[in-house]
């Protein structure tokens, strides 16, 4: 059939003059066209069963796909930026000393997450901090430029540092520098344990510090400064006269001088390096701070929800209010008076001081606890007290009242 219609077609259109040995040319050109035409076919139907293949296996596979929505995240507040970075540098400042707990060493509440994203990030070329109010006294920048080729600058430096109130490295962190001491052997432990405290340290303490250490890499590595003392070489002056401003502790003075001194030799040589960030951290920390602000698929019919529910209030009466009130703040020093009755490793004279003063402070709380003499004198005695629900009665004879016979056993 198709070759008599492309031989019909074939002498409608052209000249009836036209030998008949040309047909057979159109014949297998209209065979290929037709072989051409069902390839096309053939092809768009394996398509089709592919693509139809393809999603019966994802559907068991994953199930069916419903409806869903792209959720963004909130912005990320400068407090969680802060709260992140304080996190994962004392996490980080644990790993580098090896310890299971940072307890005893350093007390969290005296890290600040500002002091450390300054101290990350606000610093200029050379890596120094970069303070915008209180900087150091521009006539002591000036000998610290100066002091490299001049001595007669030393003394207005040092007298300067010799003032400050507290050494560089502050005495909240005395106990997590002294536990460095024991890295010094191992020059990567230790450079990466003072990378990680060094950013715990505040801006002005950590520029400071900065620019001490750099004068005095400085000073000695100068081969044409005159020494500054007869008798005591360049280096070992430097590490003596301000050590003690570096590291020290408002207890013990001569055992921090021994430790000062080796801390700051150390930290002297490797200046350069001690001021960098970590890149460990700084990839963790950007890491989760991605992960913050990725955005969230939400699908149709999921429990998870990213949205905000809207909160609704009920209104209640002025005795609901009191009453809540006193169970929401009774509770809570209720476990605390529990707590510190149960707990035997204090000092029975630590006890009864704690004891006391919570009495002073909450009487109410504490006599509904102990509600007789009794009861009080044997916790102030250190013996175990079974606390009874309050709602107990009251036994009619109590604990300590001697037995009383009723009738005799004479005969």
């Amino acid at each position: 059939v198709w070759l008599k219609c492309t031989q019909t077609f074939y002498l409608h259109v052209t000249d009836t003059n036209i030998q008949l040995q040309n047909t057979y040319f159109l014949t297998w050109f209209g065979l290929f066209v037709f072989f051409v035409f069902v390839i096309f076919i053939h092809i768009l139907f394996l398509i089709d069963q592919t693509s139809d293949l393809w999603n019966k296996r994802h559907s068991v596979a994953i199930g069916d796909v419903h409806e869903c929505k792209l959720i963004r995240r909130k912005e990320v507040t400068s407090k969680q930026v802060d709260q992140v970075w304080k996190s994962m540098t004392i996490a980080h400042l644990q790993s580098a000393l090896g310890l299971e707990t940072l307890e005893g060493v350093l007390n969290p509440v005296h890290v600040n997450g500002k002091h450390i994203v300054h101290n990350v990030f606000i610093v200029n070329k050379t890596g120094i901090v970069v303070l915008e109010n209180k900087d150091m006294p521009y006539w002591v920048v000036s000998a610290m430029k100066c002091l490299a080729n001049c001595e007669c600058a030393f003394n207005i430096i040092a007298d300067y540092f010799q003032r400050l109130k507290e050494p560089l490295l502050t005495f909240h962190l005395y106990d997590v520098f002294v536990n460095i001491l024991s890295l010094l052997q191992v020059q990567d432990m230790a450079t990466e344990a003072l990378q990680v405290s060094c950013l715990l340290l505040p801006p002005p303490n950590r520029r400071r510090l900065q620019l001490l250490l750099r004068l005095m890499a400085r000073v000695c590595q100068n081969v044409h400064l005159p020494p500054l003392n007869d008798t005591i070489a360049t280096r070992t002056l430097m590490v003596q006269m301000f050590s003690h401003c570096v590291l020290g502790s408002p207890d013990e003075m001569d055992l921090d001088e021994l430790l000062a001194t080796k801390l700051v030799t150390f930290m002297m040589e490797h200046h350069s390096t001690i001021f960098q960030v970590p890149n460990k951290l700084r990839r963790q920390v950007e890491e989760h701070m991605s992960h913050l602000k990725r955005a969230q698929i939400k699908y149709a019919g999921s429990d998870t929800d990213f949205s905000a529910s809207p909160a609704f209030c009920k209104q209640i009466s002025r005795v609901e209010c009191e009453e809540q009130k006193v169970i929401g703040t009774q509770t809570p020093l209720e476990e605390l008076l529990d707590g510190l009755i149960a707990d035997k490793e204090l000092p029975i004279k630590d006890k009864r001081k704690r004891l006391k003063q919570f009495q002073k402070s909450y009487p109410d709380v504490y006599h509904s606890r102990f509600p007789t003499e009794e009861s009080k004198a044997a916790v102030k005695m250190g013996k175990n007290v079974r606390l009874k629900p309050h709602l107990m009665f009251l036994n009619l004879r109590k604990p300590s009242q001697p037995f009383q016979r009723s009738w005799s056993f004479r005969t």
